[in-house]
């Protein structure tokens, strides 16, 4: 959109850039998630509750805002990206990549034809002030919107340099649970194996020069995840952020009974 820094040229900036990700869908939570200061909004076509409804009113609700949008997709569906583009999202987060056939196929649908294979519907949508904006989107029809790809297989880190050879790729996010499942050792964040992983990510990432990051989990805490050089830092989900508050909230009053 016309009035918002485009999330790619974030990636320059020195600090890590702190995120949330909204699994229910309501605009004033995500504009509320604006206003408190959040770089990045990431909302959840994978496990969260969205209607296609839902994410146009929730990106209409941001769109006076200077927060990044994402949309983390349901799976690797290459048509719901040009639409949730055509929304104007900021970005695309893909779930599970595990090989760079897939990552090339993520990438083409990002663009249209002959380069891509993105359908042309921007005409029609908000990506391009409803056409106001036609002449220029067509200029750069990607209009710096990121690809941020996830790495949560063994098979996925075992392929990360050729995945990250595939240029369009902006950016590497680490799935912990799902990654420790595939390893073998769900939700165990202590062993090798895992260590093993993560650092391979890191390494590859940064030799690569694409941004990287994942959520603090055990034994990875903010401050640890910062020195190894994340700069995505997904920090908190909407549903256990607002149980939490609302627990020690209840608890306090308790106290005092």
């Amino acid at each position: 959109m016309t009035l918002r820094r485009i999330f790619r040229e974030r990636f320059g900036a020195q600090r890590a850039l702190i995120g949330l990700l909204q699994t229910h869908p309501n605009p004033s939570l995500a504009e509320m998630a604006a206003a408190c200061g959040y770089d990045f909004l990431i909302l959840d076509d994978e496990h969260g509750l969205f209607s296609t409804p839902d994410f146009h009113q929730t990106l209409q609700a941001l769109g006076g805002s200077d927060i990044a949008a994402l949309v983390r997709l349901s799976g690797h569906d290459t048509q719901a990206i040009g639409r949730f583009l055509d929304m104007g999202a900021d970005g695309i987060v893909v779930p599970n990549v595990s090989t760079s056939e897939q990552a090339r196929a993520l990438v083409r649908a990002m663009e249209y034809p002959p380069i891509g294979t993105r359908g042309f519907g921007a005409a029609a949508h908000r990506a391009t002030r409803y056409a106001m904006d036609l002449t220029d989107h067509l200029k750069a029809p990607r209009q710096g919107a990121a690809l941020i790809i996830m790495i949560e297989s063994a098979q996925g880190v075992a392929n990360l340099e050729d995945i990250l050879s595939v240029e369009g790729i902006d950016g590497v996010f680490i799935g912990p649970s799902d990654l420790t499942a595939d390893l073998g050792c769900p939700r165990d964040f202590s062993t090798s194996a895992y260590a093993d992983a993560v650092a391979r990510i890191e390494r590859v990432a940064s030799a690569r020069g694409k941004i990287f990051g994942t959520g603090p989990h055990p034994g990875y805490p903010i401050e640890a995840l910062i020195q190894r050089g994340h700069r995505l830092l997904l920090i908190g989900t909407d549903m256990p952020l607002i149980c939490e508050a609302m627990s020690a909230q209840v608890r306090k009053a308790r106290a005092c009974l």
